[in-house]
C-alpha cells in the first residue's frame, strides 16, 4: 500500500512540474493593456470615443529572474514577446537565443525584454525550469556592466512575484487574446419607418453578421441603449460605417 502511495504522488508531482510552463508578465501590466485595448474600441455616430479619464501604460523593458540549483544539465526552450536578451550568472548570451543549455549546479538566469506596443511577457520551457509566478520581475533593476560584461550587484532593485494567467502553450501568445464567441440572435423584430429594429434583450457587445443580402446598395446599421427613448437612429451611435453587398 505504501508503494503504491508513494507512486500515485511521485506521478502527479511528475504531472504538476511538466504543465507548469505559463507566459508570464510584469504583474497588472496585461490587465492595463487589455483593458485599454478594450476601452478604445468605442464608438460614438461613427466617430472614435476614446476614454475620458486618465489612462496608463505598461512598462515597456521588464526583466525576468529564476534563481536556480539544477542536479544536473538541462536545455530550455525561451520565447518573448519583444525584443530580448538573456544572462546567465550574470553573462549576456549571444544573440536572442530560442533555447539555452544550463549547466549542473546553482545559477542565476535574467531575461530582459523591450516591447513598446504590448507588454513584454516570457515563455520557458524545460525539464525542472519554466516559468510561472514564483519568477521575480522588476522594471529597473538598477544594474551597471563592468569591462569584463559581468553585469553589476543589483541589491537595490525592488522585485515582484510574476504575473500570469492561463497562456500555458508556447504558441498561446497573451497579446492574442479574444473572447471567446457564440452566435447570438435577436429575440425580436419590429418593422419601422426607417428599417428594422431588432432587439437582443439584454446588454451585449460582439460582431454582426450579415446572411442573404442581395442586390446593390448601402445598409446602416446602428445600436443603442434603451428602447424607452424616441426611434432608435435618433439617439443610435453608428456602429459601422456601411456595408457593400456587390450585388451578392
Amino acid at each position: 500500500m505504501k508503494n503504491r502511495f508513494a507512486t500515485l504522488v511521485g506521478a502527479l508531482a511528475l504531472s504538476a512540474t511538466a504543465a507548469a510552463q505559463t507566459w508570464i508578465w510584469y504583474p497588472g501590466d496585461y490587465e492595463i493593456w487589455l483593458g485599454n485595448q478594450m476601452n478604445n474600441r468605442r464608438t460614438e455616430r461613427g466617430a472614435f470615443f476614446p476614454p475620458f479619464w486618465k489612462t496608463d501604460s505598461h512598462y515597456v523593458v521588464v526583466e525576468f529572474s529564476k534563481k536556480l540549483d539544477l542536479a544536473e544539465p538541462e536545455e530550455i526552450f525561451i520565447a518573448a514577446e519583444g525584443k530580448y536578451n538573456v544572462k546567465l550568472d550574470g553573462k549576456l548570451q549571444f544573440g536572442m537565443p530560442s533555447t539555452l543549455k544550463l549547466p549542473a549546479g546553482k545559477h542565476s538566469l535574467n531575461i530582459k525584454v523591450w516591447n513598446q506596443s504590448t507588454p513584454p511577457t516570457i515563455y520557458v520551457k524545460g525539464k525542472t525550469v519554466n516559468t510561472d509566478k514564483t519568477w521575480k520581475v522588476t522594471y529597473e533593476d538598477k544594474e551597471w556592466i563592468d569591462e569584463s560584461g559581468k553585469a553589476s550587484d543589483t541589491s537595490a532593485t525592488i522585485y515582484m512575484d510574476a504575473g500570469c494567467w492561463n497562456f500555458d502553450g508556447a504558441t498561446q501568445l497573451p497579446s492574442r487574446f479574444s473572447l471567446v464567441r457564440k452566435p447570438m440572435k435577436a429575440v425580436s423584430s419590429t418593422p419601422q419607418k426607417e428599417g428594422v429594429l431588432y432587439d437582443f434583450g439584454k446588454e451585449t457587445f460582439g460582431y454582426i453578421t450579415l446572411k442573404e443580402v442581395k442586390g446593390k446598395g448601402t445598409i446602416h446599421i446602428y445600436y443603442g441603449e434603451s428602447l424607452k427613448k424616441p426611434w432608435i437612429r435618433n439617439i443610435a451611435k453608428h456602429w459601422t460605417n456601411c456595408w457593400q453587398s456587390r450585388g451578392k
